[in-house]
């Protein structure tokens, strides 16, 4: 009935162990062939300590500063490396093993360092044993070695508003593993890619823009050219290198590396607006540059609020809401930079998006390989197309999110969990309106299959789903299939929908652009408003629809009305009454679409009344959903059509249907 294919990917990998030996004496009785001797990176004292911060601190002058100096050696080893196997698996591409911090600046950036106390006779200094280095079409990758520990993940005593997704503070163990000690940098991007930069950008800035789809993809390739398993870090590893690694914890600085923000961080107070060359602040405990501030970094986890239950590795492998973004930027306040600040993200990415990789000899629990998370199988079957046989589930299997459980029979019976569930006989209509017949009437929800395991739903009422195919054991919500008496037959129930909702594949392939349902047509002196607090999210949205055709998408920051993009414009038409498409200079902004009316207020920013509901596809946040309000259309909610002017920021792929 169902045909499923998902890529397997696996790499070995090896390196040449590195013992790092740092001494605060230039005298260090070491034995051993092959020493290279060179200056280490001297990281001064933190705000703390009354010190006064080297404003123009570079990895690129050798990292040193007036107050003292180290010397490191590095002696090369007959034995693998932390973590790495034994198998060597050679690659085409250029290697190159870090033995020592030589001339070379991007060399250097992996090297021990020092850090001052207040007091200048007693200082720490972190001893590296495994650092290592692979090039890649003549560009160097820096990775440093992160020993496993454990350390308090989160923040108690952070702002209100952060608490929903920092709180409550927990225990965390790590193994061992590596990070890149910058985050990657067009050069790098370009080199395993093949890309090449614009005029405007410099090779050492951090690559943005990227989406967590592109960040896989790279780690994927990466590791093909390398023999290794690169891939994202884990929202814990992250964190503990953030905080300076086993010997940095208890630091508690508040930003990685430092209390003052300035001496770490390019943020929106002292960056201009722009991102900056990668290891131009200072660095952490680590080694590890721009942790916080210059581009938000990728994490492989969904974003789900904490619990307070020690955890050992943990990924957060399912989620209702986005990805997680970490470390803060060039355009955000300086909050923003903060070790334990999480923030939500669509896969999509945004302008200032970039991220770390991480390499470890095997994957986290629950994660797959890059390269499969790069590309996500869709469930291919056949069936009848009014039966979308991508949604059937197994005996053993359901739909399961933390909250809801749908279960969808291939004998035309479906269940989902709810207030109150809702069952009955189930049919489809052009692979996007799931609909359930019940003894009430028909419940219908919009729905996108993102992959074969995952599937974003919402129903009229405005209820989102975001569900992953999981053994029906795992259902916290439980839910079972009923008993229906004198069912219809699937051509019978398709014979009873309404003829609006009834669309040819002739209309799919070259819909009426005329047609437009008037129940989200905005009603005088009103517009559809969405208030992202409600969910945990930073911004504000306004989707206004004229019933004379006009449409307009926008998101709103809450801390600057200056601060505002148009996510879409031009002209909307709706097709079956379940997809609205906006269409601007040939190019199209796709988006599925349910309205109805919600019963009861649930919060100041979800009240009572009519709303309109939309998961959007093929263009902005792919699979994301968002439940509009009526709202008065007043100067509070009309703003400017935003700093882009005419052009919208994100440019829309051609029209398609089909997932």
């Amino acid at each position: 009935m169902r045909i499923l294919s998902s890529g397997v990917y696996a790499a070995c990998c090896c390196a040449v162990g590195v013992l790092w030996s740092c001494s605060d004496s230039s005298s260090n009785d070491i034995s051993g062939s092959d020493i290279n001797i060179s200056s280490s990176v001297d990281y001064s004292g933190s705000s703390e300590a009354g010190d006064s911060p080297d404003k123009n601190y570079s990895a690129e002058n050798g990292g040193t500063n007036s107050s003292s100096s180290i010397t490191s050696v590095s002696e090369s080893s007959s034995g693998t490396s932390p973590g790495m196997s034994t198998d060597s698996h050679k690659s085409s591409s250029s290697r190159h093993v870090h033995r020592s911090s030589s001339s070379s600046s991007e060399q250097g950036k992996s090297s021990g360092l020092q850090v001052n106390s207040s007091s200048s006779e007693e200082s720490f200094v972190y001893t590296s044993p495994a650092n290592f280095a692979d090039t890649v079409n003549g560009v160097v990758f820096n990775m440093v070695y992160v020993t496993g520990g454990s350390y308090t993940r989160g923040c108690d005593n952070c702002a209100e508003q952060d608490k929903i997704y920092e709180s409550p503070s927990h225990k965390v163990t790590v193994d061992e593993y590596f990070i890149a000690n910058t985050e990657v940098t067009i050069a790098q991007w370009n080199a395993v890619m093949g890309g090449k930069k614009s005029a405007w950008e410099s090779d050492k800035a951090p690559k943005i823009g990227v989406s967590w789809f592109d960040a896989n993809n790279f780690a994927c390739k990466l590791s093909q050219q390398t023999g290794r398993q690169y891939r994202l870090l884990t929202d814990a590893e992250w964190e503990f290198a953030a905080r300076g690694g086993k010997d940095g914890i208890a630091d508690k600085f508040k930003f990685s590396g430092s209390n003052n923000v300035d001496d770490v961080a390019w943020y929106s107070e002292n960056s201009g607006g722009k991102s900056h060359d990668v290891a131009t602040k200072k660095p952490n405990k680590l080694g590890l540059y721009d942790m916080s501030g210059n581009s938000w970094e990728w994490v492989y986890d969904w974003l789900v609020g904490y619990t307070s239950d020690d955890k050992v590795n943990p990924v957060q492998l399912t989620g209702s809401g986005n990805k997680t973004r970490r470390g803060g930027s060039y355009g955000e306040p300086a909050e923003f930079a903060r070790v334990s600040r999480r923030a939500i993200r669509s896969r999509d990415g945004a302008a200032d998006m970039g991220f770390r990789l991480g390499m470890s000899t095997k994957l986290p629990p629950g994660m797959v390989s890059p390269c499969e998370a790069a590309n996500p199988s869709a469930a291919v079957c056949q069936g009848d197309k009014n039966r979308d046989c991508r949604l059937i589930t197994a005996s053993d299997e359901a739909w399961i999110s933390d909250d809801y459980t749908v279960i969808i029979n291939e004998d035309g019976i479906a269940a989902v969990s709810g207030f109150p569930n809702v069952s009955g006989q189930w049919y489809t209509l052009n692979n996007r309106s799931f609909n359930v017949v019940t003894k009430n009437g028909t419940k219908t929800y919009a729905y996108y299959v993102f992959s074969e395991d995952e599937l974003t739903m919402i129903s009229d009422e405005g209820i989102p789903y975001r569900l992953y195919r999981r053994t029906a054991s795992e259902a916290k919500s439980k839910v079972s299939i009923p008993t229906v008496s004198n069912p219809k037959t699937l051509a019978q129930l398709i014979a009873a929908v309404e003829p609006e909702r009834i669309v040819s594949d002739e209309q799919l392939a070259h819909p009426d652009t005329s047609v437009r349902d008037p129940r989200i047509a905005a009603a005088s002196g009103y517009t559809w408003f969405f208030d992202g607090r409600c969910c945990g999210g930073n911004h504000k949205y306004r989707f206004h629809l004229d019933k004379n055709g006009d449409a307009e998408f926008v998101v709103m920051d809450y801390d600057d009305t200056h601060h505002e993009n148009i996510l879409a414009k031009g002209r909307w038409f709706t097709v079956g009454n379940i997809g609205l498409h906006i269409i601007f200079n040939g190019k199209y902004y796709n988006y599925l679409y349910t309205a109805g009316e919600r019963t009861m207020s649930y919060s100041e920013y979800m009240p009572a009344g009519p709303i309109f509901c939309h998961i959007s596809f093929q263009s902005y946040e792919r699979g994301d959903f968002r439940i509009f309000n009526k709202t008065l259309f007043d100067d509070k909610i009309k703003r400017p059509r935003g700093f882009n002017g005419e052009e919208p920021v994100y440019k829309a792929g051609d029209y398609q249907w089909g997932s």
